[in-house]
């Protein structure tokens, strides 16, 4: 076997954000007429035009924003809801999204209803599916950002390089790629999921044939015919591996601790559906929070593990039917029954 028709994929797990320390009203009416000035953007600009163009290092802020994904930016849409104007968010990268920005394997997509999947104060009835894919959520993450104007208090391109707390000021200091900064409130959105989660695997150096993390998908690289392995089988492998398995010549698999599957009902939204959420908003309203409450008792269930049998049950026979060889479904049954 040649070493280029080799080719490991690996996924990566995902933990969640954090805010610090809420701002002070002191700038407020201050810094109104200034954002108000710079918040109207034309549309027809990039993502990048849209966002500042210019930076003021050592200017202080109330509150500056780490990351313009998902968290970010319903912290700045809070922000401006609240009264607070004089914020910035800092975002590495060029593009908003964070998560659905650079996660781009193939099926990926979100585990969460698109219903609930989405912010409270910005409903959208124009899913394709009952659980959307990456692309139609990064679309509407940016139509976000253009409808509610956040793009202009974003710096794109401006990475934080560290934050420290000066007691005597009572701020925070940031230095960034594009300067200083200094806030009383910093809020950090940024989010574990968009790094690779890289094992420490001896010897994986040495490997020569293609390598790539499931987070840094090449689509550059053609799958078809090749001997490939996954490590791994947390929620990005069982989305991209059944993509890949009809390309692979060989597809090895290695898993340390198996995961629960259940089957996912993705139905289409059919243009009926859609324009019945787009005439009724409290029907949409209402499916939110049933499905909000059912994903409730599934977390209550995790604490009172007997209560989740029936979900246990259909798990294994999901397995059943899709596993014939009783070895290989027994290596592929969690041996354990979440808790938290």
């Amino acid at each position: 076997m040649k070493q280029d028709d080799q080719v490991t994929l690996q996924t990566v797990a995902e933990p969640a954000d954090l805010v610090l320390k809420k701002p002070s009203r002191k700038a407020k009416s201050a810094s109104a007429a200034s954002a108000r000035a710079g918040a109207n953007q034309p549309n027809s600009q990039t993502t990048e035009q849209r966002g500042r163009s210019t930076t003021m290092p050592g200017r202080v802020y109330d509150t500056i924003i780490i990351g313009a994904g998902i968290s970010g930016l319903a912290a700045a849409y809070k922000l401006n809801q609240a009264g607070y104007q004089d914020y910035l968010v800092l975002e590495k990268a060029g593009r908003v999204g964070g998560t659905w920005r650079d996660n781009t394997y193939p099926g990926c997509g979100c585990d969460v209803p698109s219903a609930l999947y989405s912010f409270s104060f910005a409903p959208s009835h124009g899913w394709s599916h009952l659980f959307a894919k990456q692309p139609e959520i990064l679309r509407y993450l940016e139509d976000v950002a253009t409808r509610f104007q956040l793009y202009a208090k974003i710096e794109f391109h401006n990475e934080l390089q560290d934050a420290r707390w000066n007691e005597t000021e009572q701020m925070w200091g940031l230095n960034t790629s594009k300067g200083r900064y200094r806030a009383r409130t910093v809020i950090f959105s940024t989010g574990p999921i968009t790094e690779p989660q890289l094992p420490k695997i001896k010897g994986i150096d040495s490997f020569k044939g293609e390598m790539f993390h499931s987070a840094r998908w090449n689509h550059a690289y053609d799958l078809r015919g090749k001997r490939i392995a996954v490590i791994g089988t947390g929620a990005s492998a069982i989305q991209f591996i059944p993509k890949i398995q009809p390309l692979a010549k060989e597809l090895y698999i290695f898993q340390r601790t198996a995961p629960w599957v259940l089957p996912k009902p993705d139905l289409p939204l059919n243009q009926m559906m859609k324009s019945t959420l787009a005439k009724f908003p409290v029907i949409q309203q209402r499916w939110r929070g049933a499905v909000s409450q059912s994903l409730n008792l599934i977390n209550f269930g995790l604490r009172h593990p007997p209560l989740l049998e029936p979900v246990n049950v259909l798990s294994r026979q999901l397995l059943k039917l899709q596993v014939k060889d009783p070895a290989l479904r027994q290596a592929v049954t969690p041996q354990f029954f979440g808790r938290l």
